[in-house]
């Protein structure tokens, strides 16, 4: 078996094909999915506080949205593999060295310094933000956007999960700098499982042909499309600052750091049945419904998170409802997103969009921190969410009118 998958690329439509891409495109910026666990570390041991900790973070989001930027005008004109082979080799000694750079500035100077460390996640995350970019590109050509993207997330919540609960064990063995190791792991990974997958060329007029058979007249507007991008944004934005923080939550309410980290590991876990609802349903059910149910499950989480007196009972189910929710309205959104343009560049614009949302939450969470109080942050964070709402409401309702009336033609043809 594995010498047949060696000697012959999978097709196209394999389920391993779409598992694969997704960890690959995951691997761009894999820190996002146990995001916690690094601010967690940079706020603990390496020595920063923890508004520097959420702006290291928030930097590796800006290189990111640099690379993703570059992707949009290169996907259309560039042989991918090649591209995302070179972004991962960067992307891997990036991380890598970070734990030199971080280590000989604490020798030279007593403390890691804030600068360089600032400037290395930044510049890291512009290959990771290239190679996510063109992840997403690929993954819109696919026939299945719904299952694509929803196996995307299916396997950043798994990551996020097992890196979260075995994080301590490996800071233990190793130092403080071990979830960088993590990161080049999963970019390593990566690099073997790339030469599996099919070309699925970006730049094949013929495969653009078919694919645009899947695009709708009344999603596709630039109105509802702007919308879509605004309301992906303004999620991300709040969904990025609680998860940033979710740790220092947990800590600051008196919890331990290995229970902490448990809670989030096993909650965590809820987000694979989230991830699974796109793959289960696609869009038999019309989408609408759960991006309605979920951004009210997200509200309710931060509401919960503000509690003064924060029990361990409450922190569970407060990240319960908001891992649950996450993926399915991520991934749903990323196939609404797919259909609107089959040929994969508005699926970057939404990886650009996204990166932007991912970065500037723990941005904007460091400068809402009072005197060690999350309240303020997550009451903004509410408000956020109730804003992505509005902002979802008429592209997605357009798109589901539009799957009605295209059903009735199926079936009388």
């Amino acid at each position: 078996m594995l010498k047949h998958l060696i000697s012959n690329k999978l097709p196209a439509s394999h389920p391993l094909t779409y598992l694969f891409l997704a960890f690959i495109t995951m691997a761009g910026l894999s820190y996002i999915n146990f995001m916690p666990g690094l601010v967690n570390a940079l706020a603990g041991d390496i020595g920063f506080n923890e508004a520097e900790a959420g702006q290291i973070v928030a930097f590796n989001g800006y290189g990111g949205l640099i690379g993703s930027i570059i992707a949009i005008f290169l996907v259309r004109r560039i042989q991918w593999q090649p591209t995302m082979l070179w972004c991962l080799v960067l992307l891997a000694a990036f991380d890598l060295s970070t734990v030199w750079v971080g280590e000989f500035s604490a020798i030279t100077s007593g403390i890691s310094d804030f600068i360089s460390i600032l400037s290395w996640r930044f510049s890291a995350g512009i290959f990771g933000g290239l190679s996510l970019g063109i992840g997403f590109a690929v993954l819109a050509r696919l026939n299945n956007p719904d299952r694509a993207f929803g196996t995307l997330l299916l396997i950043q919540f798994s990551i996020g999960s097992i890196v979260m609960y075995l994080l301590p064990d490996l800071e233990a063995q190793l130092n403080a700098y071990a979830v960088f190791y993590v990161m080049a792991g999963f970019v390593i990974l990566s690099i073997v499982l790339l030469p599996f997958l099919p070309t699925l060329g970006i730049t094949n007029p013929e495969s653009y042909t078919q694919e645009k058979s899947r695009s709708v007249s009344l999603t596709g507007s630039p109105k509802n499309a702007l919308l879509l991008m605004l309301g992906i944004i303004t999620y991300q934005i709040a969904a990025s600052a609680i998860w940033a923080y979710v740790g220092l939550i947990g800590l600051g309410a008196d919890m331990s750091n290995d229970d902490v980290s448990m809670y989030i590991a096993t909650t965590g876990l809820l987000g694979l049945p989230g991830a699974m609802l796109p793959i289960i349903s696609g869009n038999r059910y019309g989408r609408l419904y759960w991006i309605i149910a979920g951004v009210a499950m997200s509200v309710v989480s931060a509401i919960m998170l503000s509690v003064t007196h924060l029990t361990p009972l409450l922190y569970v189910i407060a990240m319960s409802l908001l891992f649950f929710s996450w993926p399915a309205i991520q991934s749903y959104l990323l196939a609404v997103t797919a259909e609107q343009d089959p040929s994969g560049k508005l699926s970057t614009v939404a990886a650009v969009v996204s990166s932007i949302g991912l970065a500037s939450g723990p941005l904007i969470a460091s400068g809402l921190l009072s005197e060690e109080s999350f309240s303020l942050m997550l009451y903004v964070c509410a408000a956020i969410f109730v804003l992505s709402f509005f902002l979802l409401f008429k592209p997605v309702q357009a798109q589901e009118k539009e799957h009605s009336m295209r059903l009735p033609a199926q079936y009388s043809s």
